[in-house]
């Protein structure tokens, strides 16, 4: 074995053989992935109900039912998986044209690293208890650099690991820009939601 072949195979950390052996099974991994969204979107769910809470006129036992926390972490993971979905749907196509592996592949490898990224943010989240002046801004700008983070992540995974250098561009079209521009009109949601509140 040469040198080179040798310290390739150092480079192909644990992370790496995880993902491309699919270690984790999948119905634990995607009980994983459901998990870290609602993690990560946890802390902005409470607000929503609250919001909710007090801003409608709906009965007691309502309001019990659905503005505790329990509730919003279950409800917390709903956008971001709705963003997954939409994002996922045009992406994994244009990954394919680009020479991509197997959208279950694919599917298995973003699902990890967009989960991590939730799973990060909701542990910044988590500052917002003792800070909350920092939440208008976290769920914006820091949620969308950590998520944005993520994704530039998998995305140099794939053209690592997966990709042909042909189809390199089109991995970073179509996360780059189709990803960002989703996810920044979400933020920006989020945004002008938190403002309102």
């Amino acid at each position: 074995m040469t040198e080179a072949a040798s310290n390739a195979k150092r480079k192909n950390s644990f992370f790496v053989r995880l993902l491309k052996g699919r270690r984790i099974p999948l119905p634990l991994h995607f009980v994983l992935f459901g998990l870290c969204l609602c993690f990560g979107g946890w802390y902005s769910m409470r607000g929503v109900l609250a919001t909710l809470a007090v801003t409608s006129g709906m009965p007691g036992g309502m309001r019990a039912f659905l503005c505790n926390e329990v509730m919003a972490f279950l409800l917390g993971g709903v956008m971001p998986f709705l963003v997954y979905f939409v994002v996922t749907r045009f992406t994994y196509r244009m990954m394919l044209a680009g020479g991509a592996s197997a959208p279950a592949y694919q599917a298995y490898a973003f699902r990890t690293f967009y989960a991590l990224g939730y799973l990060v943010y909701g542990a910044f989240s988590m500052i917002y208890f003792a800070v909350p002046m920092l939440e208008l801004y976290g769920e914006t700008i820091i949620r969308f650099i950590i998520i944005g983070a993520s994704v530039a992540l998998y995305v140099l995974y794939e053209c690592k690991c997966d990709m042909p250098k042909s189809g390199r561009a089109i991995a970073l079209y179509s996360y780059g820009v189709i990803f960002s521009a989703v996810y920044l009109v979400y933020c920006i949601a989020s945004l002008l939601f938190s403002i309102g509140r």
